[in-house]
């Protein structure tokens, strides 16, 4: 048997005032969340990256996987880089594609990364290798004194 529901006038009316205010709040919170964003911008022209980056993290509290989250986290995660967090840039970029995985500038900012990282890493090794062998040298001149 099939059960037949009638809905009135009245309830489809509440149901369609439901759905657009819902509409309406997701809104908000997107424009809200881009005024953020917008915000970090302006901090990111001045190079305040600190501040850039409260910015971001706040559009990103208030929307995490909005329509333009993608940007928000892309957009953090140059702000980490100019902070030297490289870590944090990297998990940001991830995100990023997560949401939209042909947002380009998350993914150029990710290599870009990944070879920052590298070569920060060979000079790492470099100078440790360096050291090595002046701790050699000095070791074979104290003996040989």
């Amino acid at each position: 048997r099939t059960l037949l529901v009638k809905i009135t006038d009245d309830e489809k009316k509440r149901l369609a005032e439901e759905k657009e205010s819902k509409r309406k709040e997701a809104e908000d919170i997107i424009r809200q969340a881009d005024e953020y964003k917008d915000s970090g911008n302006a901090f990111m022209k001045d190079k305040n990256f600190e501040e850039a980056l409260y910015e971001y993290n706040l559009a990103i509290e208030i929307s995490a996987d909005g329509p333009n989250s993608h940007i928000y986290y892309s957009n953090r995660a140059a702000a980490y880089c100019y902070l030297g967090q490289y870590s944090e840039a990297a998990d940001d970029c991830l995100s990023s594609l997560d949401l939209n995985d042909s947002y380009d500038k998350a993914r150029t900012l990710l290599v870009k990364i990944t070879d920052d990282e590298k070569k920060r890493l060979a000079e790492e090794k470099e100078s440790k290798r360096k050291e090595a062998e002046d701790i050699i040298r000095q070791a074979d001149e104290y003996k040989d004194s």
